[in-house]
């Protein structure tokens, strides 16, 4: 890097090859910005897109479990219904035992009543020890009788109600089993449905993954371009390239260096700087400070009239009294 003087500086960038060089930097630094946007998107995308399949897979997974608790109790209650139905077939075996019985005391109860009503006619007729016996016993065997008949009709009521209530536990039980069998079926379908939607997320996430590699080929070769750009300033102007400036040693001072910015910053550095303006900075320090230029070293059109700008307006407003290549 050869030492220059700020008027061989401005000459070099006035240059036609200077200026071409400077719109291909901001060709190239667009293509990389573009390229590094469509990554960006690309892969919040493909990130938003495999969230939403991983989250897709887990429900058709819950979902996939919900209509096996679905089939596991429809099996449960087919299985209460097989008992239910055994259980019925006892019990209406046990009722229709309990109905013959109930007939057979019937009958004996007729006949009770029949002889009793034999015994009070004898007796009304002829009164005696004897008949009066023969009644007694009548009525005793009548009562018997009558108990008999009347405990045993109510246990075959209640025979008859638990059949009844079997039957309608069996009906419901039965019917749940078909409702559970449709809803496992239907929820099933839910989840073949979920873990397609999970696989097509799959296929556009990886998709999206190879754009995404494909845009970060084209940032690279953005980048590498770009840096060629930059690069070529070196040997054409002989100065070093950082990625936001060219520096110059400067021939007046071996403290002091000449910068040219390449970018547009009002808010990171001490000066509000111009794309193109001419800064002065210390070796060491660099461009972590910059400086004006004094009105001796800036052309005698600009000089007076920038620094004095500088001065009376400080950083607000526009950037601070850089050379900027006009034109």
């Amino acid at each position: 890097m050869k030492p220059k003087s700020l008027d061989e500086v401005l000459a070099l960038l006035r240059q036609p090859e200077m200026q071409s060089w400077w719109a291909e930097v901001l060709k190239r630094r667009a293509e990389l910005e573009a390229a590094q946007k469509q990554q960006a998107e690309l892969l919040s995308e493909a990130s938003l897109t495999e969230f939403r399949s991983e989250l897709s897979q887990k429900t058709a997974i819950d979902t996939l479990y919900r209509a096996g608790e679905l089939d596991d109790a429809a099996a449960s209650m087919l299985f209460e219904a097989t008992d239910l139905e055994n259980r019925s077939y006892r019990a209406v075996s046990d009722f229709e035992e309990q109905r013959f019985k109930v007939s057979e005391l019937w009958y004996r109860l007729g006949a009770a009543e029949k002889m009793l009503e034999e015994r009070r006619e004898g007796h009304a007729q002829s009164s005696s020890k004897k008949s009066e016996s023969e009644l007694s016993a009548a009525e005793r065997t009548h009562r018997t009788s009558r108990d008999d008949y009347e405990r045993e009709t109510e246990r075959r009521n209640r025979l008859w109600d638990e059949v009844e209530r079997i039957w309608a536990k069996s009906a419901e039980v039965n019917l749940l089993v078909a409702e559970h069998r449709l809803r496992a079926k239907r929820v099933r379908r839910e989840a073949e449905a979920l873990f397609a939607e999970a696989e097509d997320g799959k296929r556009r996430s990886a998709d999206l993954r190879a754009k995404a590699d494909a845009a970060s080929s084209r940032c690279q070769a953005a980048e590498t371009a770009l840096r060629s750009s930059l690069d070529r300033a070196r040997e054409q102007l002989g100065c070093a390239v950082g990625n936001d400036f060219l520096y110059f040693l400067r021939k007046d001072s071996s403290r002091m260096a000449l910068c040219v910015s390449l970018i547009e910053d009002h808010e990171n550095y001490n000066l509000e700087l111009s794309a193109l303006g001419v800064y002065l900075v210390d070796r060491q320090r660099g461009v972590a400070f910059l400086e004006p230029l004094a009105p001796s070293a800036a052309s005698p059109e600009q000089g007076d009239r920038r620094f004095e700008e500088y001065f009376l307006r400080g950083r607000k407003g526009a950037a601070a009294s850089p050379l900027k290549l006009e034109g």
